[in-house]
């Protein structure tokens, strides 16, 4: 039975994939590009992980059927939503152009943008002593006491989506050809030497999908398959050599990453997701939207000035893992490794419980959107596409939590030079128009 919910749950993850694209022609489409991350954790992982029996040593059989019908569900209604958003017809691509005006202004804005995360970088590296103390242990790298300069560096991608339409169709190439390798070289050295999937996976979704959406360029199926197989195996790589990649190391690495895959502790993504979803069914806890409420109200607030926010909003478990895996201990008696992520559904189903299908069609339906005005309009929609692809590992492997934070701190930037830049373009056609009244008739 599991199995053939395995199978069941693949073959909607590929007709999803082949019937988006069939009907777009873009390999950038949602079920596309979300489709090879769904494979790898709710089809890949569990089969590799039923080979080497290490499912049993935790769940019953009944208990796994549960929760592969709620994972094929919610994958089914997210592949649902990609392909109405998208209203599942061919989509004209638009020739992009930008304006003088907007170029000046997207040019100006990356580099403030730029400035204020790389500076957020260097504070967080500077705390721990400098580059080579940073990077001098396996996991490491910067840090602060404020999340607002820890998550600060993220704005550097947020100068990347800015600058990439000016590389892509303006005039100062030059200029955002400085500013974007200037803004992902720190997130370089931080993804090798801290071994991180999701920014490493962040530094490729916006330079190449950020490229490609703004020159409205799609590029073969095949160079877009063998690119994602080297990127997956990069990924495991770094994680598989976790330990052994930072500064001072010997550098004894190994190229099997096959062990990462059947890991058979309560880290890994599959085992504690089921266990996160089989513990909120069987307590009937959920938090209905708190968690995802306090990433918005609380989060922003500096802990300096509230220390006990979240404790006083009533999410204390949300300090651990999210709060995903509040109830393993008392419906299955083990608990998640500290760090664990439980995957999107798993998250979703422990937030809202069956309410996990209409929030997943809801989701799925938002990147569909997002895809289709990105093709359809160009401009800020290219670039907010960009965000949600590069999110899109977060959005998958770990929680909604982590996609939160980051896509409003990657987004609002890019909405307001936007929306700055084209009001003070109409503003001055509007004086340009006035001006050449007063000499007509």
């Amino acid at each position: 039975m599991l199995l053939f919910l395995i199978i069941l749950t693949a073959a909607v993850i590929v007709c999803g994939m082949v019937l988006g694209f069939s009907r777009s022609r873009d390999v950038f489409h949602p079920a596309v590009l979300l489709g090879p991350m769904l494979l790898f954790l709710y089809v890949w992982m569990p089969l590799k992980l039923i080979g080497t029996n290490s499912l049993a040593r935790y769940f019953y059989p009944e208990q796994l059927w549960f929760v592969q019908s709620v994972n094929c569900l919610g994958i089914a209604a997210l592949v649902v939503g990609c392909l109405l958003g998208t209203n599942l017809h061919w989509v004209q691509h638009r020739n992009v152009s930008i304006s003088e005006h907007s170029e000046r202004r997207l040019v100006v804005a990356s580099m403030i943008t730029g400035a204020i995360g790389f500076s957020a970088w260097l504070v967080s590296i500077r705390n721990v002593g400098g580059v080579s103390e940073a990077f001098s242990h396996p996991y490491s790298g910067g840090w602060d006491d404020s999340g607002y300069v820890r998550d600060g560096s993220l704005l550097m991608f947020a100068a990347a989506a800015l600058a990439m339409p000016v590389l892509a169709n303006g005039r100062r190439k030059l200029t955002a050809l400085l500013v974007i390798a200037g803004v992902m070289l720190p997130w370089a050295i931080q993804a090798l030497f801290t071994s991180r999937r999701g920014p490493t996976f962040m530094i490729v979704a916006f330079l190449g999908v950020g490229w490609c959406l703004n020159r409205q360029y799609r590029p073969p199926v095949l160079m877009v398959g063998l690119a994602g197989a080297v990127l997956g195996y990069g990924i495991l790589f770094l994680v598989a050599n976790r330990k052994e990649l930072y500064i001072g190391s010997q550098f004894n690495l190994r190229t099997d990453v096959g062990s990462f895959l059947q890991s058979e502790e309560t880290g890994n993504e599959y085992i504690y997701g089921s266990g996160s979803m089989i513990g909120s069914h069987y307590t009937g806890n959920y938090f209905w939207g708190r968690r995802y409420l306090a990433q918005i109200l609380v989060r922003p607030i500096p802990s300096s000035i509230w220390p006990t926010k979240y404790e006083d909003f009533g999410l204390a478990e949300i300090l651990q893992n999210a709060g995903t895996g509040t109830n393993i201990r008392e419906a299955l008696a083990w608990e998640g490794a500290p760090g664990s992520a439980p995957g999107l559904v798993a998250d979703v189903w422990v937030e809202i419980s069956w309410l996990v299908v209409p929030a997943l069609l809801l989701i799925g339906f938002g990147y569909g959107s997002a895809w289709k005005r990105s093709v359809q309009l160009g401009g800020p929609w290219a670039g907010q596409y960009t965000v949600l692809a590069a999110l899109s590992i977060y959005l998958v492997m770990q929680t909604l939590e982590a996609v939160i934070f980051r896509l409003l701190l990657l987004s609002i930037p890019t909405w307001v030079t936007w929306f700055l830049a084209n009001r003070a373009e109409a503003r001055e056609l509007e004086h340009a128009e006035y001006s050449l009244q007063q000499f007509l008739p």
